[in-house]
């Protein structure tokens, strides 16, 4: 199954670090690694062994002429992330998220089995309108929703909603392999801004001690335990479509994991303003991982605190 793989999204922080270590599995003879011309991890993802570069961008409806066809296995994932652009740019992020997905399934949905990448985002409305209801820690038959649609945060949770639905039809109608994953923060080393740790840490540097929504709730995913638990999916995949949440039973406030990266920086006595969060923004998150467990046979092993070690090793030069 993962002899040729193909990973769309290949240079983004997630699909990067999926590309490396496939590339690194000796049952793997070949990785296909597709994103935008642009895209600047190109450069370092060409020097691997078995990676070939497919600069291509998905959201054009002749992209999939330029596809290979040799594979054996489809991780989807790209897409439009971080936040901030689901406030300023939400027809791009849509369309970005959406599409792509769209021409992947149409190219591979009788070829190959597809594991789709999907996020908690999905399913963040049913929390906010049933917050007093046994909904956390969150199982994967939680129902999905989307909520006030005048609200341009929901452009990603519209996107993932639809691939999510996208793939199971593929399912349906064309006999598709698939598994769905729905991951929960995601973090690690080279990251883009747009996401909370990594904000944090360069306000932080800035003296800049501000956070959005101190009293909420995520859990953290190192990004190695996501690339385990993304392959370990891959293995899984059936015309059910079986859906994974993939992230950590380990629920913190924005404010202690906020003071824990102060004190990992040698930062000590300042203290943190906290901010109203956009409106929409999930009050709680912490997935249920006892399917993931159950099926797969996977768990994080990365602790947070570990983990942001981790980042600043590698991206501050903390350590």
């Amino acid at each position: 199954m993962l002899r040729v793989p193909i990973v769309s999204g290949g240079a983004g922080f997630i699909g990067s670090n999926l590309v490396r270590c496939l590339a690194n599995l000796d049952e793997v003879e070949r990785v296909y690694c597709v994103d935008l011309p642009n895209s600047y991890r190109f450069e370092e993802l060409s020097q691997l062994k078995k990676v070939e570069i497919v600069p291509v961008d998905l959201a054009d409806p002749a992209s999939s002429n330029l596809l290979p066809t040799n594979v054996t296995s489809v991780f989807a994932l790209a897409a439009m992330n971080g936040t901030p652009r689901f406030y300023t740019n939400p027809y791009t992020v849509l369309a970005n998220s959406t599409l792509p997905t769209l021409a992947i399934i149409m190219k591979y949905a009788k070829i190959a089995p597809i594991t789709y990448s999907s996020s908690s985002e999905v399913y963040a409305t049913t929390i906010q309108d049933f917050p007093n209801a046994d909904t956390v820690p969150t199982s994967e038959n939680i129902r999905a929703s989307i909520g006030d649609i005048h609200n341009p945060r929901w452009s990603y949770a519209t996107a993932k909603l639809l691939g999510e639905v996208a793939i199971n039809s593929a399912c349906v109608e064309f006999g598709t392999k698939a598994s769905i994953i729905r991951y929960h923060n995601i973090y690690g080393p080279n990251m883009g801004l747009g996401h909370f740790i990594p904000d944090f840490i360069h306000r932080a540097q800035r003296k800049e001690f501000i956070i959005e929504g101190g009293s909420s709730t995520r859990s953290f995913l190192h990004i190695s335990d996501a690339i385990h638990g993304t392959i370990l999916a891959m293995k899984a995949s059936s015309q059910e479509a079986p859906i994974y949440h993939l992230g950590s039973s380990h629920e913190i406030t924005i404010e202690r994991a906020a003071y824990l990266i102060l004190r990992l920086m040698g930062i000590h006595g300042m203290k943190i303003k906290s901010i109203e969060e956009p409106v929409g923004s999930v009050k709680r998150r912490c997935p249920d991982i006892s399917k993931a467990k159950s099926d797969l046979g996977w768990e994080p092993k990365i602790e947070l605190e570990v983990g942001i070690i981790d980042y600043l090793k590698k991206n501050i030069n903390i350590f």
